[in-house]
């Protein structure tokens, strides 16, 4: 994995982190705790190189999905990650269509 973000255009970044979040709740889910660290490390990462309101985004959700791991065995998602999920993903940029 290529951790050298900060020649990366932010656009790029955005767009991995949006998909990074999926993939970490996808892991989650599946109790694959191992790679959805990883993406976790490259989400902090690439905030590194963001404003402070995507970076405290990206510790909120990391938290919620850390602590699920630690506390859930089942390793359900809850309100909390769905909603950290959420405004991780509208800070990076990306709305839902509108109906």
């Amino acid at each position: 994995m290529d951790t050298n973000h900060s020649n990366e255009l932010p656009i790029r970044s955005k767009l991995e982190m949006a998909q990074d979040i999926g993939k970490i709740i996808h892991y989650l889910h599946n109790g694959q705790r191992s790679a959805a660290d990883l993406l976790i490390e490259d989400l902090k990462t690439r905030a590194i190189f963001m404003d402070e309101q995507l970076q405290q985004d990206v510790l909120s959700f990391s938290e919620q999905i850390c602590f699920q791991y630690d506390y859930d065995p089942w390793h359900q998602v809850t309100d909390d990650i769905q909603k950290a999920a959420d405004k991780l993903i509208e800070d990076l940029g990306f709305r839902p269509p509108i109906e």
